[in-house]
């Protein structure tokens, strides 16, 4: 469900101000604008939708934090908190975000139309599986139908609101796909690829605990020996860097009879990347796109600035904060598979700006203005908590 809620671009907003007839908050449109030279309003339900998904999601993420800190909070001191989305508040974080959110759903809606796209029979079974799997069955029938009424959305509208990823992928294959005005064509992708993706491997040495520690003198001089030999060994050529990995990696996981066959599963998937694949990562460090978008994962950037220097067949080792890496580069087209396990990436960083400029040109051509009673009536101050992520899932 997560995908769903992840922004498209980041844009400049422009705010405004309106007020209702006779001096009464309108609380029936998010957002004014003009369409092909007519002024429209456009439905609050989706607005209302976003501003309470991110109200509830980090009034569970923070809670959550605090109970296994053992610490008690205030939800109305952390809104006015800057310590997770600095330089804003949380509650200002909150409403930008949704209001981010909306525009995107908002073009959209209003691109698809306009260039006649439609959804097809697995589109909509898709939705359905959307709202049955990831609401009517968290929620229950009930739950979930209170849930929509208090958002001010009719099923149909809803169901609208869980398409909005559907369309904007067949927005953009509209545009970037074969045959699209701006076509994105394999060769550009394999060269893209080929330019800016590299292959590496690595030993992690970890030099503090799995609670933050940092480890003693004893076992930080036991790592330093580790590292020598293992730098002596790759410059000797005298082991390979699979069997240094398997010796003395962290990250690599030994097979032993007590795992559960889970257990076991997903340490022989992670040993097969780390001793035949490695990691495939473009220059800002992504090496799987959910990933980074979703929790912010991404290789850090000492090591991206290394690996991005260094010639296929090199090594060197790099000093982190919690570990010691030791990364040797690898061709990237050993495999083709390599290639397609990043397509979409290379896809995507090829159209995106491109796109971007769609966007920001629909915008202005919009003129939109945000109907400031609703931004104030939606505060998260304002909401109480709907969807339960704390206890559901989030």
């Amino acid at each position: 469900m997560k995908k769903f809620f992840a922004l498209l671009l980041a844009m400049i907003l422009v705010l405004g101000m309106l007020v209702g007839c006779n001096g009464k908050a309108d609380l029936t449109y998010a957002v004014s604008g003009t369409v092909n030279g007519e002024s429209q309003k456009f439905a609050v339900g989706p607005y209302r939708y976003y501003v309470q998904w991110m109200t509830d999601y980090y009034y569970a993420y923070i809670m959550t934090m605090a109970a296994q800190a053992n610490k008690k909070v205030s939800w109305t001191d952390m809104l006015a908190d800057k310590t997770l989305t600095a330089p804003d508040t949380l509650s200002d974080y909150i409403v930008t975000t949704a209001k981010e959110q909306y525009m995107t759903w908002l073009y959209v809606e209003l691109t698809f139309d306009a260039l006649g796209l439609k959804l097809d029979a697995d589109d909509e079974t898709e939705i359905n599986r959307i709202i049955q799997e990831d609401w009517v069955s968290i929620y229950g029938n009930d739950g979930f139908n209170t849930i929509r009424q208090t958002l001010g959305l009719t099923y149909d509208e809803f169901r609208n609101l869980m398409a909005c990823n559907l369309k904007s992928k067949k927005i953009i294959e509209y545009y970037y796909g074969e045959g699209g005005p701006n076509e994105v064509t394999l060769d550009e992708m394999k060269e893209y690829y080929a330019n800016n993706f590299v292959r590496f491997k690595y030993i992690v040495l970890m030099t503090q605990d799995s609670k933050g520690n940092k480890y003693g003198e004893d076992k930080m001089n036991e790592i330093t020996n580790n590292k020598a030999t293992i730098m002596a060994a790759l410059e000797n050529k005298t082991s390979t860097f699979e069997d240094l990995i398997v010796k003395y990696s962290d990250d690599y996981t030994e097979i032993t009879a007590d795992m559960t066959s889970s257990e076991k599963e997903a340490a022989e998937k992670q040993n097969k990347t780390i001793l035949e694949d490695g990691l495939i990562i473009d220059s800002e460090g992504v090496f799987d796109q959910n990933l980074a978008t979703y929790y912010n994962v991404v290789v850090d950037s000492d090591i991206v600035d290394k690996v991005f220097g260094m010639k296929n067949g090199e090594f060197v080792s790099v000093k982190l904060d919690d570990s010691i890496w030791i990364i040797q580069r690898y061709a990237n087209d050993e495999k083709a598979e390599y290639f397609e396990d990043v397509k979409e990436m290379t896809y995507q960083a090829l159209y995106q700006d491109d796109f971007a400029a769609k966007h920001t040109d629909w915008r202005n051509r919009l003129n939109y203005v945000y109907n400031e009673a609703v931004i104030d009536a939606y505060k998260p101050e304002n909401l109480a908590d709907l969807f339960d992520f704390a206890t559901k899932g989030y």
